[in-house]
């Protein structure tokens, strides 16, 4: 592979040797719903497809609505109170579908590898990363649904909302860093059901049905709003929980000090920081010029940041404080500031580099593990040569 680079260090692929999955899924939708659905769905995969085909897939479906949405609606305005020019309803339908069946292929993609006897580390770590940079198009796409304007809400509590949803995704792992158990997230099922009935609502009945007051001075989006807010100080709650019952009850904990407990959450404090302030004090208001930019530029490092956390704790090895494509990113801010006639060309430049800079590193990490594993990423011909 041209530019080909090993990310991974001897000591991470030491401890992905020895890695073995821990996970606890008890949502009741998970435990009665979700869990119950997959188990009969995985059974008409043909055997020959492999997990993470499936991971892949479910990843393009999310990705590939919001890059739709970006072509037929790039400014977020179609939805907008009084709009003229509405996106058509069959995108709403388009994405509840793509939704669902996102869900169920990230959620039955390990019941196939377990089932065909594929399971291993870089299927999970394909599948959460993939996941990281999904928080980008599930929030913007839901929240598009209003527009701009009345009845919606400013760019800059967009990127809050955002932040929240980050937030969720990038402590569940930083749990796991320290207690050594994946505790998945209750919100995400509902968020993914919830998510696909609003789109099949939204298709049913128009984008205009939103535009209304819940309770004198909150409109339908804020209220939609606060709501993101609320579950996320949920997760927040039950993961804090989770780490000092680690800490403190039953000395199952896998950091030696505070400090070390608390490195993961650095890199991504200083990039929501850096990326409010921007927001706030941009010279030229630049994520209302272009606010798809600026969230995916900002989503993708911090995809960058949670796939080195991920890392970290599946391999037992200190996790990063420097980032390379944050570097990037305040290098970026810095210019902003100093070159205020250039900011919306230095974002979108800054957001390509930081694009293929994230590509490449996946790429070269999925590489890196199926050769040392001697598997293949995308099918599972090894299977068979292994029998042989």
């Amino acid at each position: 592979m041209v530019f080909y680079h090993e990310y991974l260090s001897k000591t991470e692929i030491k401890g992905f040797d020895t890695y073995k999955y821990s996970c606890i899924d008890n949502s009741p939708l998970a435990v009665y719903i979700s869990h119950p659905f997959w188990n009969w769905f995985v059974n008409f995969y043909p055997r020959w497809i492999a997990p993470n085909v499936l991971t892949l897939s479910g990843w393009s479906l999310v990705m590939g609505c919001f890059l739709l949405e970006t072509v037929l609606d790039y400014d977020l305005s179609r939805g907008s109170v009084g709009s003229t020019n509405p996106l058509p309803s069959w995108f709403w339908l388009l994405c509840a579908i793509c939704t669902f069946s996102a869900h169920t292929l990230d959620g039955t993609d390990g019941k196939q590898a377990r089932r065909i006897g594929a399971s291993g580390p870089t299927g999970e770590l394909f599948d959460h990363g993939l996941d990281s940079w999904s928080t980008v198009p599930f929030t913007i796409t839901i929240f598009s649904v209003f527009g701009q304007g009345q009845f919606s809400i400013p760019a800059i509590r967009l990127l809050f909302t955002l932040i929240s949803v980050q937030l969720v995704f990038v402590v569940t792992h930083w749990e796991k860093y320290n207690t050594g158990i994946l505790f998945l997230s209750w919100g995400y099922d509902a968020s993914q059901y919830g998510l696909s009935l609003i789109y099949l609502w939204t298709w049913w009945v128009g984008y205009e049905w939103y535009k209304f007051y819940v309770i004198p001075g909150w409109t339908f989006a804020e209220v939609f709003e606060v709501g993101f807010y609320l579950s996320c100080g949920l997760s927040f709650a039950m993961s804090g929980y989770n780490m000092w019952y680690s800490y403190a009850v039953d000395k199952t904990a896998k950091q030696s000090s505070l400090y070390e407990a608390a490195a993961p959450m650095f890199p991504c404090i200083v990039l929501f920081v850096s990326s409010v302030y921007w927001a706030a004090r941009s010279p030229g208001a630049v994520i209302d010029q272009d606010p798809r930019m600026f969230f995916f530029s900002m989503g993708t490092v911090f995809s960058n940041i949670a796939c080195r956390l991920i890392i970290s704790q599946m391999t037992n090895t200190r996790c990063h404080t420097w980032n390379t494509l944050l570097a990037v990113y305040l290098a970026s801010i810095i210019a902003a500031f100093w070159l205020p006639l250039y900011e919306l060309t230095i974002l979108r430049v800054s957001c390509l580099i930081i694009v293929l800079a994230h590509v490449h590193y996946g790429v070269c990490v999925v590489k890196q593990l199926c050769a040392h594993f001697k598997i293949h990423a995308l099918d599972v011909s090894y299977l068979t040569a292994k029998k042989d």
